[in-house]
């Protein structure tokens, strides 16, 4: 799905489907962090891959605990959408996330 479809797929969930989403979501974004780092080495393979992930979960977070507290001051959640999806400047790490994005959009279809 593009960019759009993601908008509209997540603005339909219900406020307990987009909090199940992003859990499953930032849990999706430690998997992709572990790319950045070679497994049993100190130093870091992708750092600017590592500074986005870990930006995109401070903002899946931050919208999380928004959506706990249903504080109305939060992104709108086509502006989530592209914080998580649209990232030009790392074409690998763009595509992964929207793959997350549709595998879990896809879940949800199978759970709701």
């Amino acid at each position: 799905m593009n960019v759009h479809q993601a908008i509209e797929t997540f603005g339909k969930y219900s406020l307990q489907e987009k909090i199940d989403f992003l859990v499953y979501f930032a849990h999706k974004l430690t998997i992709l962090a572990r790319d950045t780092y070679a497994v049993g080495e100190d130093g870091l393979t992708h750092p600017s891959r590592l500074r986005i992930i870990n930006e995109v979960q401070h903002r899946v977070t931050s919208f999380l605990i928004a959506l706990r507290k249903d504080e109305a001051k939060r992104y709108p959640d086509d502006v989530l959408v592209r914080i998580l999806l649209e990232h030009p400047e790392d074409v690998e790490l763009q595509r992964q996330l929207q793959e997350g994005f549709d595998h879990l959009s896809g879940k949800m279809a199978v759970t709701t």
